[in-house]
């Protein structure tokens, strides 16, 4: 892990991945941006909707055998409400997503994509091939980004809006293609049921 001074407010921020690009400083919220040993002040965050989630940083889990820890947070808005996407460090060095929204749980890992269509080409039911397997566009929508908190791997885009597509694959598994940059990120995961997440150091929420 290696800690750096928040330009803003002189706190340790800490960086427990290599990988992690960008950071809110747990302090006075200012997103930093990592550049060798020095951090960039990229303005405040708004704070995240409370939206009952037990996920919070620090919580730890274990996907298909490999443990994880929860380091950063991305929420998200959409017209029908809220979604959370985890920034998850995997013990065997991989970076990948906790997706949470209404119950629901998925794990996905960024993936290269070459030639993906624009967005204003995609159409409900078209076919897109991911990752040597074959994925219908399921849904697409617009989605704003609200918060973020802890570690990313890149700059969150904050106040602003991005196109989304969802596609469904085989079985439990499914992929987002994410048009907030020049060139669209890609994603591919699967559902998982709540229990073989085997997450514990959740927030303590009544009802649960």
């Amino acid at each position: 892990m290696v800690e750096l001074n928040c330009p803003s407010c002189g706190a340790k921020v800490p960086f427990r991945s290599s990988v992690s690009l960008t950071a809110v400083c747990p302090h006075c919220r200012t997103q930093v941006l990592r550049e060798e040993l020095d951090l960039k002040d990229l303005g405040k965050v708004a704070d995240a909707h409370d939206d009952g989630s037990v996920v919070q940083l620090g919580a730890r889990g274990s996907y298909k055998g490999t443990d994880f820890s929860v380091i950063g947070r991305l929420q998200l808005r959409f017209p029908d409400g809220w979604w959370n996407e985890w920034h998850i460090a995997l013990s065997d060095g991989r970076a990948g997503w906790l997706g949470e929204a209404a119950g629901t749980y998925a794990v996905s890992f960024q993936v290269e994509a070459k030639d993906l269509p624009p967005f204003s080409k995609l159409k409900i039911g078209s076919s897109i091939a991911l990752g040597g397997a074959a994925y219908e566009v399921s849904d697409l929508r617009h989605a704003a980004y609200l918060s973020a908190e802890g570690e990313l791997p890149f700059r969150a885009p904050l106040g602003e809006e991005a196109p989304l597509a969802d596609l469904r694959g085989p079985g439990a598994r499914f992929a987002t293609l994410d048009y907030s940059e020049d060139s669209p990120l890609a994603f591919i995961g699967e559902y998982v049921p709540f229990p073989q997440l085997r997450l514990d150091g959740l927030k303590a929420v009544e009802g649960w």
